[in-house]
């Protein structure tokens, strides 16, 4: 599993974008936006992602808390 989405001049552009300082047809927001429609089954392994981070997290806070009462 690789630890990232997006290099950090691409989170740069994205970020940009949804601040409205780089438009929809900007060149390099394309490249990005090609990609992301190319790779469907991404968005399912994300929200799977979260999910699973989501109880790790929550079973950690769970096992903390009852190891201290």
């Amino acid at each position: 599993m690789r630890t990232y989405i997006f290099t950090g001049r691409e989170r740069r552009i994205i970020h940009q974008f949804l601040s409205g300082k780089v438009r929809m047809t900007d060149r390099d927001l394309s490249k990005i936006r090609s990609r992301v429609k190319l790779f469907g089954r991404l968005k399912n392994d994300i929200f799977l992602y979260l999910e699973l981070w989501d109880r790790v997290l929550l079973e950690t806070t769970e096992s903390v808390s009852t190891a201290t009462t």
